[in-house]
Formats: C-alpha cells, sequence, structure tokens
C-alpha cells in the first residue's frame, strides 16, 4: 500500500499511524493521515458502503454536526474524514474531571446530530461514545472545553422509507448500547436510536457503573451470552416491561426469549428495588431522569422523540 493517497479532489494524503487495524484485512485498516497542516482520517470500505456513503453524504452537505468524509479516491474505495482529537468514551475514561457543562454540550450536538439525520428519515443504528468525536483544549483554569463535536460511523445507516422499520437476521449495532428490540435485530426504528442516545446520555451524566459491563469470561462460565445479561440488567433498570414491546418485536420466540429476562429482571428486582432507575438516577438532577426515563422507555412507541429530547428543560438547566 502506498504511503501517500491522492483524493480526488487533487489533495495529497501521507498516510499516518493505524488508528484501527483490521484483524482480517489490513488494507481497510483505518490510518491517520496529513495534508499540509491538516490531519485526517482514511479509512478503505467496501464498494458497497462507498456508494452508500456518496448516497449518505449528498443528502447532508450542510450539515453541523454529522462526520462526513470531506474527500475521497473512488478507485481505490478510501474516504477521507476530518479529524478529530477524541471520542466521548475516551473524554470520560481518560479525564472523569470533565464537567458536567461540557458533557451536556456533548450531548446537545449529538442530539443535533440524531435530529438532522431523523429529519430525512435515517437511523444510524448505532449510536454509543465512541462513535461521538470530539475536539477539545485546555482554558486558562487548566479545564477542558469542548469545541466541535461531530456524530460519525455510518456504516449502519438505514434510510426508513415511509416510516418502515429496519429487520435483520441478527443483532446489529454494539450490544452495550443496543435498544431491546435492536438486540433481536427486528422493528429497528428511529426509536431505537432514542433509547441508545438515552443510555450515552446516562454514560455521559456519570451512569457508566450500571451501564459498562465487564467479566465477559465469567458471564461465558455460566453460560450467559453478553447479550442476555444486558438485557436482563436493561429490563431491571427501566422496567417492568410492557406487552408493547413483545408486540413491537412480533417474533414468537423472540417474545419468548424477552420475557424470560424479564421474569429474571423481576425477581432481581424484589430483592435489590435500588436497581430501578428511577432510584439511582435521582442522583443524577430531576430533569435528567425524566428525560433520559422518557428516552428508555421499554415501549418503543412511547420514547421521546429527538425533538421534545432537544426542547426538553433538561438544557436549560445552568451547570456552571
Amino acid at each position: 500500500m502506498s504511503s501517500t493517497l491522492v483524493g480526488d479532489s487533487g489533495r495529497v494524503y501521507a498516510r499516518g499511524q493505524v488508528l484501527q487495524r483490521h484483524r482480517e484485512d489490513h488494507a481497510l485498516s483505518i490510518f491517520k493521515a496529513q495534508s499540509g497542516n491538516d490531519y485526517f482520517v482514511l479509512k478503505r470500505v467496501p464498494r458497497q458502503f462507498y456508494d452508500l456513503s456518496m448516497r449518505f453524504a449528498s443528502e447532508f452537505q450542510d450539515s453541523r454536526r454529522l462526520r462526513l468524509h470531506t474527500d475521497c479516491n473512488q478507485e481505490e474505495g478510501v474516504l477521507v474524514f476530518p479529524y478529530f482529537r477524541s471520542t466521548l468514551l475516551a473524554l470520560i475514561q481518560d479525564g472523569p474531571e470533565l464537567s458536567i457543562k461540557e458533557r451536556k454540550k456533548i450531548l446537545r450536538h449529538v442530539g443535533e446530530a440524531i435530529q438532522e439525520l431523523h429529519g430525512r428519515d435515517w437511523i444510524h443504528i448505532d449510536v454509543k461514545p465512541d462513535n461521538v468525536l470530539a475536539n477539545w483544549a485546555y482554558d486558562a483554569e487548566g479545564e477542558k472545553v469542548v469545541s466541535d463535536v461531530a456524530l460519525g460511523d455510518f456504516d449502519l445507516v438505514f434510510k426508513s422509507k415511509n416510516g418502515a422499520s429496519c429487520y435483520t437476521p441478527y443483532a446489529i449495532g454494539n450490544a452495550m448500547w443496543r435498544s431491546p428490540e435492536g438486540q433481536t435485530g427486528r422493528a429497528v426504528t428511529k426509536a431505537s436510536d432514542i433509547y441508545s442516545f438515552g443510555l450515552v446520555g446516562i454514560y455521559a451524566m456519570g451512569g457508566g457503573d450500571f451501564l459498562l459491563l465487564d467479566g465477559y469470561q465469567k458471564l461465558k462460565d455460566r453460560g450467559i451470552t453478553p447479550e442476555q445479561e444486558i438485557l436482563t440488567r436493561h429490563f431491571s433498570y427501566f422496567g417492568p416491561v410492557p406487552d408493547a414491546l413483545f408486540i413491537h418485536v412480533n417474533d414468537e420466540d423472540w417474545s419468548s426469549a424477552l420475557r424470560g429476562a424479564s421474569d429474571i429482571a423481576d425477581e432481581a428486582v424484589k430483592e435489590e428495588p435500588g436497581l430501578r432507575f428511577e432510584q439511582w438516577g435521582a442522583e443524577l438532577g430531576p430533569e435528567a431522569l425524566h428525560m433520559f426515563s422518557g428516552m428508555t422507555n421499554l415501549d418503543p412507541k412511547a420514547r421521546f422523540t429527538i425533538d421534545q429530547i432537544l426542547e426538553h428543560p433538561f438544557w436549560s438547566i445552568d451547570d456552571t
């Protein structure tokens, strides 16, 4: 592979460090690159995704909050993206001192990105903290101040025609941040993005200890999949599970599996009522509790829309 790439724009990019190495095909690894004084990300993608990216970007040329490619090389199937210094995941893991004001700023911009998508009937399907890109700098007091924020990674993006749901033979997106219906791969809608955004918001505001799943090997030894554990946890937090979820999924086998997870969650809550989000989420404040509860409603049709979220009083609370 050449150390440089010439974009269709004529701009030359010098490949640098590998940001993400593809395990099976190193040609699909993601590289940091430099052109002049600016940094970029080079991502070679399969032709099907390349064509989808062209179509997707053509609809959002005026976007403020989506990280779209700024150049490409059609012959090599490479997309060129602007480089961001960090992700929401890294910002919180590496610097838990990040202020609530800056966390809310990031979430607000993610909400605006989702509003752009949903306004044109696209579903992201993989909203998670490491797909939220951010640039930041230290201010005079040594505090991190976030400047640019964008939602990225549209590998799974889906165009919903006339509000149609997305159905797949398997779950798509990251298991940790999926909606319950997303875990089944059935009837994924805009509401599924809202649920994932709600989880991201809870995580950003300090609820990560409840959401992040560790001990995969212990689960495997007990014959439990991560998806089963996550479903049970979410049903414990945001339950009780309404029949509307089973009706929405509309599949006998999956409804049976969901009911099984619901029964386990109900028993856990009987022993430990503090598992409910209404208990531990109260620490986030009443407005945050109300908004995130509406986003993680287990009935997809009852979840807040992105417009309702961006109009919520949560954003007007002064956290300085």
